[in-house]
């Protein structure tokens, strides 16, 4: 019964993990008419109740476009970031170390830097160094966060066993 778990987990960490990259893969690939002429409505009702009865300007509106987009895109990635790491530490669970970390920070770094590249096959749609290092620096957060955590429960587990021992006459 425990290798069944063990396989619904997988399934379910993958399908979650994959699901995550493909939308946003999805809204990354988008053309650029469309993605402007989807977030426009959103963005200026979000751009008029922040800043009250002011007129809003076209420098506002692109003011917090510019941050909502940024902002969306380090959330997404950070988590695909989370959900990746935990999902490759489970499915590489006896795996050393070494490797299992390098192919999660591959195929992170991968996801980041390939959902920006492949933009410049896409009409009215450009590459941008700035907000691929927005991807990857999330991912390398969400990463570092699970990494941290494992690591620490490690060490706890570690720590209580000695302790056990030491306690046993």
């Amino acid at each position: 019964m425990e290798k069944r778990k063990r396989q619904i987990l997988l399934f379910s960490l993958w399908f979650v993990f994959l699901s995550m990259v493909a939308g946003i893969t999805f809204l990354s690939l988008q053309n650029g008419e469309e993605t402007k002429m989807l977030g426009n409505r959103m963005i200026m009702e979000f751009a008029k109740a922040g800043h009250g009865q002011e007129e809003v300007t076209q420098t506002l509106l692109d003011s917090v476009t510019y941050v909502i987009r940024q902002g969306g895109r380090a959330l997404a990635f950070l988590m695909i970031g989370i959900v990746g790491t935990v999902t490759m530490y489970v499915t590489c669970q006896k795996c050393n170390w070494l490797i299992r970390t390098g192919l999660t920070v591959l195929m992170l770094a991968s996801i980041a830097y390939l959902t920006e590249k492949l933009k410049i096959y896409i009409p009215s749609r450009h590459y941008s160094f700035e907000e691929m290092m927005i991807s990857m620096m999330a991912t390398a957060v969400g990463f570092a966060c699970v990494s941290v955590i494992i690591f620490l429960g490690k060490i706890l587990k570690t720590a209580s066993q000695a302790k056990a021992a030491d306690s046993c006459p």
